[in-house]
């Protein structure tokens, strides 16, 4: 079930990654990279505001929502504290306004980016529920419907306008007309209804997961505001186009393995089952270490092809650089993220993250703000993969504290052995345009899969001999019936 899930939720990111790739290199063409930078702008205020104001609620939710599952309130208390948050939001954004608290030439950044925060919000909130009801088709639907949108928005607007705010604009716009694709019903909010208790819970465990992912978002977005600072906003766009090749590859990949197996662990760990959730969390993390380690390192090997086919010419001097660090940084970030960081929320304690994050912050800031200077966005790549690193030995030390996460052990040397072999190939091959994208992305996958079954990661070896059987079965059926017919 977790493979068969793992694919479909992976599916449900990369096809959507796919629709994200050909967005970036449609607008790197149609915006110059001063333009993307501010493009990239009301991206950071996306990003930032919806991990500051939501992404704790959809945390809490799938953590909660399997308890209480039964009980039809719990959904109306979330979507009213979702409401709540939202006027909140913009009354908060009103009064900086009013009282002349946003620079002249940020206040159209902030007003769209504050939309784009509603909206990509409002979407994770509802396509979590899909996650949490073990709905992978709705969710396949919801994302690739959202991808789709988004394409035709931003790009129909840069087209039509050169406006970077425009495009973000239809970026909005897709994100919120995906959110309606699952058909997944949604209550409206109701104080009637609203449970204060659950939400007093929420509130509790949101609050330290809140901060957490808000110092997380710091390592990123901040970094990208130093960038804009002191360097430029064509750094900026530079640094952002590279990240979003990343984010949709890479992202969307851990993402999937999260999705399928995470709500899995939390029926095991509610169950009282020890032993069904020790088993649930290493299947999770073998499998996600073996999708990320070689998708990462095949990025980093792959970086000069990928540039030179899926940016814009102005970008391609920039991002090359960047690939091998943003691949770095990815790995460790979403192994942090989509596994480590699960200890602080099975055992309920998500404020001993604050203090992972903010070490991480201080690293990732204090190593930018010293080699931004220096080496331009690279600085600001590197800063993030340090900090990303150290961030994942503090998670291992202090999640021992919360609730003792497995390591899989033999299947991560393994794993490792299956990619040192894939980048002895795969660096033979030529590395630019689209030949060399193909070839080493086709050699590699095959060097890999082939490396894996021959050292029976995943239990590959027997799934390949099961097969086998199975369509050696399925001929001699066929060949008896021709025979008897």
């Amino acid at each position: 079930m977790l493979i068969r899930d793992t694919a479909l939720y992976a599916v449900a990111k990369l096809l959507p990654g796919i629709f994200g790739l050909a967005t970036t290199a449609v607008l790197t063409r149609f915006l110059n990279p001063l333009e993307y930078g501010h493009y990239g702008l009301a991206l950071v205020v996306m990003m930032l505001g919806s991990t500051v104001l939501f992404d704790w609620l959809g945390m809490s939710f799938l953590r909660f929502y399997q308890a209480r599952r039964e009980d039809p309130d719990v959904l109306v208390t979330f979507v009213t504290l979702f409401v709540a948050i939202a006027i909140l939001s913009a009354a908060a954004l009103a009064l900086a306004l009013i009282f002349g608290l946003i620079p002249a030439n940020r206040i159209g950044v902030s007003i769209v980016g504050m939309i784009m925060v509603w909206t990509y919000s409002w979407f994770e909130l509802v396509s979590r529920l899909a996650v949490a009801e073990f709905q992978p088709f709705r969710y396949l639907t919801m994302n690739l419907g959202r991808s789709s949108l988004i394409l035709v928005g931003t790009t129909a607007a840069a087209w039509l306008t050169a406006n970077p705010l425009w495009a973000a604009m239809g970026n909005a716009a897709g994100m919120f007309g995906g959110a309606f694709l699952g058909r997944i019903p949604i209550p409206l909010p109701s104080l009637r209804r609203f449970d204060r208790k659950l939400a007093r819970d929420v509130i509790f465990f949101g609050a330290p997961v809140a901060a957490s992912m808000t110092l997380y978002s710091l390592i990123d977005n901040g970094t990208r505001v130093l960038l804009d600072k002191l360097d430029s906003a064509a750094a900026l766009g530079i640094y952002t186009a590279a990240s979003i090749l990343m984010q949709t590859t890479l992202g969307v990949m851990a993402a999937g393995v999260y999705s399928a197996g995470y709500s899995l662990a939390v029926q095991a760990v509610e169950s009282g089952d020890q032993a069904a959730a020790r088993r649930q969390l290493l299947a999770n993390s073998t499998l996600l270490l073996a999708i990320l380690a070689p998708a990462s390192l095949g990025m980093a090997l792959a970086g000069r092809s990928i540039a030179t086919t899926l940016v814009g010419a102005k970008f391609i001097a920039g991002v090359i650089p960047l690939m091998p660090w943003m691949a770095a940084s990815s790995f460790f970030g979403c192994f942090r993220a989509f596994h480590l960081d699960h200890a602080f929320q099975l055992g309920k304690k998500p404020h001993l993250q604050i203090w992972i994050m903010g070490l991480a912050v201080i690293i990732a800031i204090g190593l930018s703000y010293v080699l931004i200077p220096r080496v331009g966005p690279v600085g600001a790549a590197i800063g993030v993969t340090v900090a990303m690193a150290v961030s994942c030995v503090h998670a291992v030390i202090a999640g021992r504290r919360a609730y003792p996460l497995p390591f899989p052990i033999e299947p991560a040397a393994r794993i490792g052995l299956c990619c040192a072999v894939m980048a002895m190939v795969v660096a033979q091959l030529p590395d630019s345009g689209w030949a060399g994208l193909i070839s080493r992305g086709l050699v590699g996958s095959v060097t890999y899969a082939a490396a894996a079954v021959a050292l029976n990661v995943l239990d590959s070896r027997e799934r390949a001999f099961s097969y086998a059987r199975r369509a050696a079965q399925w001929l001699a059926q066929r060949r008896q019936g021709a025979a008897a017919e």
